[in-house]
Formats: C-alpha cells, structure tokens, sequence
C-alpha cells in the first residue's frame, strides 16, 4: 500500500485552486457559486485522503518501507496537502469581495472571520505537508547511500507533487505576509526545477539504455502484446540439443501468451501415451484376479 492509492480523490483537489483563481475573475453572484462548490469539492476530496493516509501511517508502522522502484510515490503523500492550502487561502482571499452585504446576516463580518479563519487553516495544513515532505526524504536516505536506485517512471513523483508544496509556501507567505517564508518558497521552487530537469535527463539516458520503453523491461515486462518465440519458450536442455544437431520434443507456443497451447503434448496428463508408438508398448495394469490367472 502506498500513497498512489490517492490519485482518484487528485481530480477533487485540483478543483478549490482552480476555484479560488476563477472567482476573482467574474461577477460577484457567480463568484459566490464557484466559491461555495469549490470549497465543498475540495472538503470531499481532502477527507477522503484523510482516511487513505491513515492506512498509509498504518503501512509504516507495520511494515517495511515500500521498495526502491516504489518508494518515490510516497512523495505523492505532500500533494493533497499541498493543494487544499492552495485552495483555502485563495478561496478565503477572495471570498470578502465577492459577499453581499447580507449574507449569512452581516457579510462583512462574516467574509473577514471566513478570511481568518481560512488562513490559519492553512497555516495548520502547510506543517502537516512538510511532515510528510520530510518523512518521504527519509525514506530515500537508504536507497540514495547505498546506490540502489534505478530509474523507474514513478521517479516523476519527486516533482509533480512536491509542486503542490511550493504553490502552498507562496500562498502561506502572502497569507501571513511573511518575508521569509517566501523566500523558503523560492528556494524550493529552485530546488523542484533542478530535480525536474535531473529526473528528465535520467528518463532519457534510461531510453537510450534500454532500461525502459523495452520489452520485458520494468511496466513492459507484462505489457505491450510482445510476442513470445519459440526459442524463448525452450528449455535450456532443449536449445543445447538444437546446438548440437538434435530435435526437441514437439511443442506448441501461443505466441501471444509465451505458454504452451492446451493441445500440445505439455499439456498431456501424466501416465498418458502421447504417440500411438506409446500406445502400443504401454503397460495397462489388470485387475488383481486377472493377474492371477
């Protein structure tokens, strides 16, 4: 189990970010909308990697890390976080400016606690996405030491979500208007642009390497309708026999499986003669009385 487990709630959590961008660019009575069903999309999505996280922490505590081609999802972890921060602190920014007077009995009041309180929560789940942000850098500190990383595609979890994190440290600082945390987030979108630039250049050596985009290679070990030749269906009995001059047992491969087709003498239950030769020399055992006579 690991955190990848939260990519079907990932379309929700984009959705308040979205919706905090879009409500300052209409009018008032539709911002209100946008705002209201940005808010409650974004509720349902982050509630539901609450529980999804719970089972991860869970995973942690009982178990190994996940292993080194996996691992890096764990930094998936630091998005739903990330983008509820995002989505918070916009849509709280935004929403004083677009209440009437008399909503929920005094607007003013009412978007300015909305406001506060919007960005306090904000403040709360930004820890929250550095936790898991250092927890995730830990767990690679094994792999990195010991050099037992090779390249997989899941290696783009070390961007993608850690973007989430850095829109979150901007929303933050201009939140609490806070020169340093700004700076922080400076700092990390440079560190994000040197790790996407690292992580390309390692998906494009591992193309030129074969490591991936290769059959029988990582996701398309299984995958790709490769098709199977008889000689990789051999034994290595059989393909020393056909070096030494010798022919080896018939036997039919399915060449879109790479497995011997129900048909073929593999397939022959045990005791059973597979040529008529063998029929004719087979032993059938009698009854016992039969025998004695």
């Amino acid at each position: 189990m690991t955190p990848i487990w939260i990519f079907p709630a990932y379309p929700l959590l984009v959705v308040g970010p979205h919706a905090g961008v879009l409500a300052s660019k209409v009018s008032n009575h539709r911002a209100l909308d946008i705002l209201i069903g940005g808010f409650t999309i974004q509720g349902i999505g982050f509630m539901v990697t609450l529980m999804i996280y719970a089972a991860f922490i869970y995973r942690l505590m009982t178990q190994k890390l996940p292993k080194e081609s996996l691992r890096p999802g764990m930094f998936i972890s630091v998005g739903p976080s990330g983008f509820t921060i995002s989505a918070i602190v916009n849509m709280a920014e935004t929403l004083p400016k677009v209440i009437s007077p008399d909503f929920m009995g005094n607007g003013e009041l009412c978007g300015m606690v909305s406001m506060i309180i919007g960005n306090w929560v904000g403040v709360w789940l930004w820890g929250l996405a550095l936790w898991f942000f250092i927890v995730s850098v830990g767990a690679h500190w094994s792999c990195v030491a010991h050099g037992r990383m090779t390249f997989a595609m899941t290696w783009y979890s070390f961007v993608f979500p850690n973007t989430a994190l850095v829109t979150a440290t901007f929303a933050v600082a201009k939140a609490l208007n806070n020169q340093a945390i700004r700076i922080f987030g400076c700092v990390l979108t440079c560190l994000l642009l040197l790790i996407w630039m690292f992580v390309f250049f390692m998906m494009i050596r591992a193309v030129v390497t074969k490591q991936i985009l290769w059959p029988q290679k990582q996701e398309d070990r299984d995958e790709g309708g490769w098709k199977t030749t008889q000689e990789q269906g051999q034994s290595r009995v059989e393909k020393k026999m056909i070096r030494l001059g010798g022919t080896p047992s018939p036997k039919s491969w399915d060449l879109e499986a790479g497995s011997p087709d129900s048909d073929s003498a593999a397939h022959v239950p045990p005791h059973t003669p597979a040529t008529m030769d063998e029929q004719d020399h087979a032993h059938i055992p009698l009854p016992a009385g039969a025998a004695a006579e």
